[in-house]
């Protein structure tokens, strides 16, 4: 095989195995402020979403959101690195929740919303969708 075609090929193989495992979410980071960055997973009662937001922009958006949606926070967390924050508490329906937020890259946060013991797919959807909403104010 050429030397360009083994390269190609290295190259296609590579970028394969980063989207694989999530890397891939860099190359597309700049998609836009507040733009959600790949696409949001449901795993096992998580909805993981990746921001094109700086972590102080996305922990405001989050504790806005959870302030917009009435749910009452018990505990907030900050990391001594900054890296991963956390908020916890209840919603209306008295079960709890947890939103988790990890610096991906400097302007890359990930946001991971829990409802509950097992996870409400459709809450956690409405509350990732508040904090996409105040994450494009300016």
């Amino acid at each position: 095989m050429n030397s360009w075609k083994k390269g190609f090929v290295l190259i296609l193989m590579l970028f394969t195995a980063m989207a694989g495992t999530g890397c891939a979410l860099f190359v597309v980071a700049g998609a836009g402020a507040a733009a959600g960055v790949g696409t949001a997973q449901y795993i096992s009662g998580e909805l993981k979403q990746a921001y094109a937001a700086p972590m102080d922009k996305t922990w405001n958006a989050s504790l806005t959101a959870v302030e917009e949606l009435k749910m009452k926070t018990t505990e907030k967390y900050i990391d001594n690195l900054d890296q991963n924050r956390v908020i916890k508490g209840k919603i209306e329906e008295k079960k709890d929740f947890q939103i988790a937020l990890e610096a991906l890259a400097k302007d890359v946060t990930m946001v991971k919303v829990r409802i509950g013991v097992f996870g409400d797919e459709e809450y956690s959807q409405k509350v990732q969708e508040v904090i996409a909403k105040n994450l494009k104010k300016p």
